[in-house]
């Protein structure tokens, strides 16, 4: 075994959708997928000291994020290097830019509350946010937190061999984040893909391909 590779999902993800990938990673790490919790409101650096916390017992280890995991994963990196063998970002969160969505979504969602279910499913919707509708409570509040967080000074900290993977077609993420994610990491290395937002459930292959490769 190479060590240890701690996975951070994406929002909310369902995580047997991780399995393709695992599976071909298992025989040569040791995979630890933990759920994110959403048990009470977090901002990004909280997410991170629940990581600290649950990884306490392992030594240093391979740290992968996807998404809003890869938000955590940098935040984590930046503030816990010697906990960080080497970091995995995959359309990583953690760029802000504003845009129409935050600007709509983050000063208006306690409006939206009062208005009535079908009203606001409609919007919401509207503007591409049906993570938001799906939500509990407790996580839209959450949602509201890190869509104003920026990772940049932080990635700007990251001295770690950083592994960048990103689908050229992400719309949820899109690759100039990637690109930019890449300049502002000093060690790190970026790949593009011909692909989407889900890329480790797309191309697991290619991506377990990458990833031995850069561990190894």
């Amino acid at each position: 075994m190479l060590g240890t590779i701690v996975i951070l999902h994406g929002w909310r993800s369902d995580l047997p959708r991780w399995r393709p990938l695992i599976s071909k990673l298992e025989s040569t790490l040791h995979v630890v997928l933990p759920h994110l919790p959403e048990d009470k409101i977090r901002n990004t650096a909280v997410f991170a000291d629940w990581l600290e916390q649950k990884t306490k017992n392992l030594p240093p280890f391979f740290l992968l994020g996807h998404s809003f995991g890869g938000q955590v994963a940098i935040n984590f990196a930046a503030r816990h290097p010697d906990r960080v063998k080497k970091l995995i970002l995959i359309g990583s969160a953690g760029v802000r830019r504003r845009n129409l969505k935050a600007l709509i979504l983050l000063p208006f969602a306690k409006i939206f509350r009062f208005l009535p279910t079908l009203f606001k499913h409609f919007f919401y919707r509207l503007i591409g946010e049906t993570d938001y509708i799906k939500a509990s409570s407790v996580m839209k509040k959450t949602m509201q937190l890190i869509l104003k967080e920026d990772q940049q000074e932080n990635m700007k900290k990251i001295n770690t061999p950083t592994l960048i993977l990103w689908g050229k077609q992400d719309s949820y993420t899109p690759l100039r984040d990637g690109r930019l994610t890449h300049q502002l990491i000093k060690n790190s290395a970026l790949i593009e893909f011909n692909a989407k937002h889900g890329l480790p459930f797309t191309h697991p292959a290619a991506l377990a391909e990458k990833i031995l490769w850069f561990i190894g």
